[in-house]
Parts: structure tokens; sequence; C-alpha cells
């Protein structure tokens, strides 16, 4: 602590200096969050923000040697931090040259996970059921394959890097994660993030209006607001609610159909676990697929957009392309191109860093890139049958552990698997697979320790 040492010459110095220490004790902390908070503006607009986050990363880190319980919130808010204040290439314009900005989310995400696995150990940390376990070693199979096939060794890594990721994030929160330190997490700093990225949208207003953006960055504060809305609801806190609607506000601003559709979708989700009766169940599972219909069928997406824009007010400041379904419609032949890919080369599928291929109308012809925005088309592209059972079975042991007790975890993560997996592939891609780990290991860690509660009492 920062009190004079020469206080504990005396049991009343020592009485007195107990509330010192106690005021003290985080001014570190306070003053590096000051610090960084800062030097964001003069970052952004004189360079250098790639080197103002990983000094970040490396204040996380310490942070996590010292409350390893700290891991998991870490990880996942110094990702939306990195998506919001370094863009990968360009968000306006997906044929811009990769400027490397991506290589700093790995790096820093890196190095506060490094340090979270040395502090623990490997050993606890792999704690972890064994269909997780599998579907690790599978993934570690199709990246050999994908080395095998003559994948670039970068696109190898950086793929099998998000399968780990999510691993490892699921077994941090499954042995020393806590929700509720992830929920007043996400209450400080994500809503920090949220409010960050409502200024960079007011910033480039001028320039661009009201506009739709082509990037994933809408989809970890979708999943977030999820969780703390519910658990604002359940503990009565308006603040959560409130920031709930504050994270809601990036998909919503730059009209990201799927996050958006993300959150909605776990709307009924909640009623069907909470409900008593049949008949709300059933009525819940009609309203989600009402709103979840235009999250994975083209045509509905059209005319929902449509409808939408004939609607006064709103429909005049939406921007021409709100309507768009081009972009679902590349994850519907994605999927049919995985399916292919699973009739040549069953087992493993192509392989990690493998390109697939199919006729895009959105970029005007032939399509052929290693990244899958389907979440389902990049399982099958990647790892095959094989991974597709992994999964499956991962899915399994985590799912049989929703229960009313954990509404905000289950629903969020139901949603993520019936809605986003269509969308993105949040729990392989490592901008948004921690995120995917982290509620999955918390969900079973809660019930593992209800059970274990009910067993003591």
């Amino acid at each position: 602590m920062l009190a004079d040492p020469s206080d504990a010459m005396s049991a009343g110095s020592i009485t007195s200096s107990k509330p010192q220490q106690m005021v003290y004790a985080g001014t570190p902390a306070f003053i590096f969050w000051m610090v960084i908070v800062s030097l964001l503006p003069v970052a952004a607009l004189f360079g250098g923000m790639a080197f103002l986050m990983m000094a970040l990363a490396t204040g996380v880190a310490v942070i996590v040697w010292i409350r390893p319980q700290e891991a998991p919130a870490a990880g996942i808010l110094f990702l939306f931090a990195s998506s919001v204040l370094l863009p990968y290439g360009a968000r306006l314009d997906l044929d811009m040259p990769n400027t490397g900005e991506m290589y700093y989310w790995a790096g820093g995400l890196l190095l506060i996970t490094v340090v979270a696995v040395v502090r623990l150990g490997a050993r606890q940390i792999f704690m972890i059921p064994a269909s997780a376990k599998v579907f690790l070693a599978v993934g570690f199979l199709a990246s050999v394959f994908g080395l095998m096939q003559g994948v670039a060794v970068s696109y190898v890594l950086r793929q099998f890097y998000g399968v780990l990721l999510m691993v490892v994030y699921f077994g941090l929160a499954l042995n020393v994660g806590s929700e509720a330190l992830l929920i007043r997490r996400i209450q400080t700093f994500g809503i920090l993030c949220a409010s960050m990225f409502v200024v960079y949208f007011v910033w480039t207003f001028a320039e661009y209006g009201i506009h739709r953006e082509p990037t994933t960055v809408g989809f970890v504060p979708a999943m977030l607001a999820t969780v703390l809305l519910f658990n604002g609801l359940e503990q009565k806190k308006p603040l959560y609610v409130l920031g709930a609607i504050i994270l809601l506000c990036v998909p919503i601003l730059i009209f990201q159909r799927g996050a958006t559709l993300t959150f909605l979708a776990a709307l009924p989700l909640a009623v069907v676990i909470k409900a008593r009766t049949k008949k709300f169940q059933i009525l819940a599972c009609l309203a989600l697929l009402f709103v979840a219909m235009p999250g994975f069928a083209p045509q509905v997406a059209e005319k929902v957009g449509e409808a939408i824009k004939t609607v006064p007010v709103i429909g005049s400041i939406l921007p021409e392309d709100a309507a768009a379904s081009g972009t679902l419609l590349d994850r519907v032949l994605q999927l049919g191109a995985a399916v292919v890919t699973v009739q040549a080369h069953p087992w493993l599928g192509s392989g990690m860093g493998s390109e697939i291929e199919w006729e895009s109308p959105l970029f005007g012809g032939f399509r052929r890139t290693p990244f899958v925005e389907n979440g389902w088309a990049y399982l099958l592209q990647k790892m095959g049958l094989l991974g597709a059972a992994a999964f499956l079975w991962f899915l399994y042991t985590v799912l049989r552990n929703v229960s009313r007790r954990a509404v905000g975890l289950s629903a969020c993560l139901l949603a993520a698997i019936l809605v986003t997996m269509f969308n993105n592939a949040v729990f392989f891609h490592f901008t948004t697979s921690p995120l995917a780990g982290t509620l999955a290991g918390l969900l079973v860690a809660k019930k593992d320790h209800h059970h274990t509660q009910a067993a003591v009492s």
C-alpha cells in the first residue's frame, strides 16, 4: 500500500492508517485509466492509437496478473475497445487494403490471455468438460490438415487462434469467472466503449450522415447488452437497463441487422425459459420465429426492410441500402459452398485457413476468400463433419445448463446459436470467440455452483 511504513510502529498508528490504505489502494489503477482516457483524443487526432492500445493491453495484463478473476472480462472488453478504436482496415470500404490494425487486436489479446494462463496454470484452465477438449483437438487436427494442403501458415494460425481462445476463455470463466464481476465491468467499461463509438458516429455524421457499415463491431455490444438487460431486470437495477440500451446503440446506429436481431431474439427466448405454461412458451416460439426470419432468409429481410422504409419519419432517415439483403444472400451461398466442400473432404473439410469459393451477387461475380461470415459454413469448411460433431457435443454440454436461474446467459447463448451463427462465426473468430466462450463457461459454472450449494444445504 501507499501508507508510510513507519506508521506500523504502534498499534494505534496501524489502526489510523487503515482508512488511508483503503482510500489510496486504488490510486495506481485510477491514474492508469485516467492517463489512457485522456490520451485517447490525442491519439485519435495525431496518430499513435495502436501504441496506446498496446499500452492499454499491458496495463490490463498487469491487472489480470494481480486479479486473475478479471481475465474473462478483460479480454472481452479489450476486444470491444479495439473494434471501436482500431477498426480493421476501414469501416466503410471492404476493398481497402489491410492496414494491419487487426494484428494489434490479436497481439493485445494474446498478451492478456498468456498472462492469465501463466498466472493460473494451464492445468486449472483446462479443467473443462471432455467435449471442449475434443473440439479443441479436432481444431488442431484441422490446422495440421490445412498445412498439409499447402494453406498459408498465417491463415492457419489465425483461425486456430480463434478456436483456442474460445476454449481457453471457456475454461477461465468456468474455473475463476464471475457473472457479477463481468456485469460490473460491462456497466463501467462496456458503456465507455459504446460511448466512444457514439462519439465516432457523431464525428463522421457530417461526412456520411445516417449510414450502414459493413463491420462486425456490433455483435459484441449486442450480446453484452442482452446479458446486462436481463441482469438489470432480475436485480431491479434501472442503470443496468439503461446501460443495455446504450450498448445496443452501436449496432442500431450502423444498421447491423444480424447483431440487432440477436438481441431481439433473446427476448422471446427468455420468455420460453421463464414461462411455466406451454401456452406462453408456444407464443414465445412464434415470436422468436417472427424475429429470427429476417436474420437468415434474404427475401424476408428485404420485405421487412422495405416495409420499415414506408414508416413515416423512420423511413425518411434510413439509408438507401438499409433494406439490402446481398450480404445475407452471400451467407446462404457460403453455406451451400461449404456443403460442397464437405462432400469432397468429409472428415476435416478443407482444413483451417482454407479458402471458400462461391458465386457472389454482392461482389458481382466469383468470390474466393479464407474468411467465412456464416458460422455454420465456417465450421463445415474448416473442420468438416468431425468438427461439426465435436461442436454440437460442446453445445449440448453447455445448453443442458440452461435454466431460469441464468436467464441472461441462457437467452444470449441461445440467440447467438440460432441467429448470430448464421451471420458471424461468433464461436470461431478471435474477435468474438472469447465472448462466446466466456458466456458458455459462466453458464456451466452457475449451474455447477447451484448444485454444490444444494448439496451442502
